[in-house]
């Protein structure tokens, strides 16, 4: 009898253990949506913190803690932001989806995430995209990488001899965008 009670608190005390961690992995912070109208809503925005793809597939967000949960998708809004990150909606391969805004500046930095299958496991990939203000949203290739960034920012003598130098390479991709995009001193 002392067995099965002991069992039976053990139960719960794992149970209340495992509910409680998963609920801390889904928060929710401070953020707005920007309709595709230019409206803007200002109140919360589901984040998961162990797993980044849900932002990059749907924006869950309610104007006030218990609230009504409004899902978007990237097809009914223009843009989000939660907890300081920008993620914004633009067309990839013939996909309306989120992109994660990395740089901004005279030449913006995303990075997309995509579900891929490897070896019969589901793996998550990021890609990485720049746009030059007001102009084409193009795919970063890694074999490319010098080619492509000196073809946006040939203008910038210190990246170009970064390139050249080695300094930069695909690895430090944002540290490649946030220098071009630094603002400028006199």
């Amino acid at each position: 009898m002392k067995l099965n009670s002991l069992s039976l608190v053990l139960a719960l005390f794992v149970l209340l253990s495992v509910s409680k961690n998963v609920s801390a992995q889904v928060k929710f912070f401070k953020g707005y949506v920007v309709l595709l109208n230019g409206d803007t809503l200002n109140g919360e925005i589901k984040k998961n913190l162990k797993r980044e793809f849900d932002n990059f597939t749907r924006a869950n967000f309610r104007k006030s803690e218990g609230g009504e949960l409004k899902t978007y998708r990237a097809d009914k809004i223009k843009e989000y932001v939660v907890d300081g990150a920008t993620f914004v909606s633009r067309n990839v391969d013939g996909e309306q989806m989120f992109v994660k805004r990395l740089s901004k500046g005279s030449v913006n930095l995303y990075e997309a995430q995509v579900e891929v299958l490897q070896m019969n496991d589901v793996k998550v990939k990021s890609d990485y995209y720049m746009e030059k203000e007001a102009g084409e949203f193009v795919k970063i290739k890694s074999g490319k990488f010098k080619k492509q960034i000196v073809d946006v920012m040939g203008d910038n003598e210190e990246i170009v001899k970064g390139l050249e130098q080695k300094k930069y390479d695909y690895d430090n991709i944002l540290e490649v965008f946030n220098a071009y995009n630094k603002p400028m001193t006199n």
